[in-house]
């Protein structure tokens, strides 16, 4: 067995890793992909034998004190210890990687939980239920480039930042992540002594209208747990295209 650790995977490895996130999904339901074409930065572990791509892993570092895992076994390899010895790795990465920042990272495991086998293998070594997160999106329509704003404008700040202003005071914050015609955004917020008075609300829209010339679609993440923003969202047209758990090790 070859196992390479890569954070800029080849072209053929990047069809090896499809390969076998179509085979995972052939046998289960799966909602996870290969997030090697987001923009973001992961380390990337393949496991091949025999030049077979049998097992992959994904670490993210978000950059608030954890490492996000996702791994992939291929179905007819399974229960070989392909999936330890990915795990003995990643977790043998991290550990290099507390000691040179001297800090300590929460190693958890980001899982579908309408996938079987993934959650055997939670129960199995012992990881703990963290929370849920869905992934929220909506289609931008030349409609929402009509939309308009009564109290705020908004002004950028840097390429993919967003500032929602009332008056001259800034009191809201977004970014955004474009990624072909799907546009990613994140760190909407706010200003807490603001909240309640309709100006998330506003300041979505003002967003949604700028999007609407950048892409085809906008799509975000948000806590299960976080009603007040999953109500706005749903107000806004948004929609749960997935839900997906985090659990920690």
């Amino acid at each position: 067995m070859n196992l390479i650790h890569t954070t800029s995977p080849t072209d053929q490895q990047k069809k090896d890793m499809d390969q076998l996130i179509n085979s995972c999904k052939s046998r289960e339901p799966l909602s996870l992909s290969a997030p090697v074409d987001d923009g973001l930065d992961y380390n990337i572990f393949l496991l091949y034998d025999d030049n077979f791509l049998s097992a992959m892993a994904f670490l993210f570092f978000p950059g608030d004190g954890h490492c996000e895992c996702c791994s992939f076994v291929e179905p007819s390899r399974r229960r070989k210890g392909y999936f330890t010895r990915l795990l003995n790795r990643c977790l043998d990465f991290v550990e290099d990687l507390e000691k040179k920042q001297g800090c300590q990272m929460d190693f958890c495991f980001l899982v579908d939980e309408n996938t079987p086998s993934a959650m055997a293998v939670m129960e199995t070594i012992g990881a703990e239920y963290w929370y849920s997160e869905h992934k929220m999106e909506r289609a931008l329509t030349e409609k929402d480039k009509t939309l308009s704003m009564t109290d705020l404008s908004i002004k950028k700040q840097e390429d993919n930042l967003y500032c929602a202003v009332l008056g001259d005071e800034v009191i809201g914050t977004c970014a955004i992540l474009p990624s072909g015609k799907e546009i990613y955004l994140y760190a909407f917020q706010i200003c807490e002594d603001r909240q309640g008075r309709g100006y998330g609300e506003e300041f979505l829209r003002g967003m949604l209208s700028i999007l609407a010339g950048m892409g085809e679609k906008v799509s975000l993440q948000v806590a299960g747990t976080n009603y007040i923003a999953r109500n706005l969202y749903k107000k806004t047209g948004f929609r749960t295209a997935e839900s997906l758990s985090y659990y920690l090790y």
